[in-house]
């Protein structure tokens, strides 16, 4: 679990802000996923439920500024974590646990990643088609990010996209808390994104599945899913944004 829960750590700690240099491969993803609408909004709440095994992992609504600048998850436990734009915090205090800084940006970043491909710091190689399972081939591209992007810039993701260049899945590494690459990679996963749905035009992704993944052969056994629903674009105001007052602030 804690290998999922790392990834967004690894790359995303920053708000959105664009890359100047952009492959057509990005470009075609941000179109069919119409990714310019998605930012003209101010923010997007959904619902999240995610099981690994027959165990489920994770449950709450998310609601995050489509810049990523401010982020709130209600856990179905009654957990509050939020997202300043700076700092994290959990409320209420007797609620806090090892993984919640983890679990602040992770599946938001799951669920944001396509309308994340430009941001500063991302940099792309094309890969043409690469195997994406024993069947079949998908056109791909490197993402990997520059010096100083997040807490493990080592870290690279494998996007494949479909005939329709919306992404069917992301492989990844973690060489978050002191990995090397080659360490990483002997426990590589990737997320499989299905049952996309129009809401407002913008295309998402309603059901994920994580695998097991090699960046030779493609994605291998799966090993849980989540359920995406309840999505819908939002308006937030300065209240949203704060954290309850009990709050306390989770640290690295």
């Amino acid at each position: 679990m804690k290998h999922f829960i790392t990834i967004c750590l690894s790359s995303f700690l920053s708000i959105s802000g664009y890359s100047q240099i952009k492959i057509p491969f990005v470009s075609q993803i941000e179109k069919a996923n119409q990714s310019s609408k998605f930012h003209e909004m101010e923010a997007i709440s959904f619902h999240i439920e995610l099981v690994f095994g027959d165990k489920k992992a994770f449950e709450g609504a998310v609601i995050s500024a489509t810049n990523s600048s401010f982020i709130k998850i209600i856990k179905a436990d009654g957990t509050t974590l939020t997202f300043d734009g700076n700092k994290v915090w959990l409320s209420p205090l007797d609620k806090n646990y090892k993984g919640a800084r983890f679990d602040m940006f992770t599946w938001q970043y799951f669920f944001m990643a396509p309308f994340k491909f430009s941001d500063n710091g991302t940099k792309w190689e094309n890969l043409g088609e690469k195997a994406f399972n024993d069947e079949m081939q998908l056109s791909a591209a490197k993402l990997t990010f520059e010096n100083g992007t997040g807490d493990a810039s080592g870290d690279y993701y494998y996007v494949y996209k479909n005939a329709q260049n919306l992404v069917a899945a992301m492989g990844y590494i973690v060489t978050f808390g002191g990995r090397s690459v080659e360490q990483a990679e002997k426990g590589a996963h990737a997320i499989e994104y299905s049952d996309y749905q129009k809401v407002n035009g913008v295309s998402i992704a309603m059901q994920w599945a994580f695998h097991n993944w090699n960046k030779e052969k493609g994605i291998g056994d799966k090993i849980g899913d989540a359920k995406i629903t309840n999505v819908k674009f939002v308006t937030i105001s300065k209240e949203d944004m704060k954290a309850n007052s009990d709050a306390v602030e989770v640290k690295m």
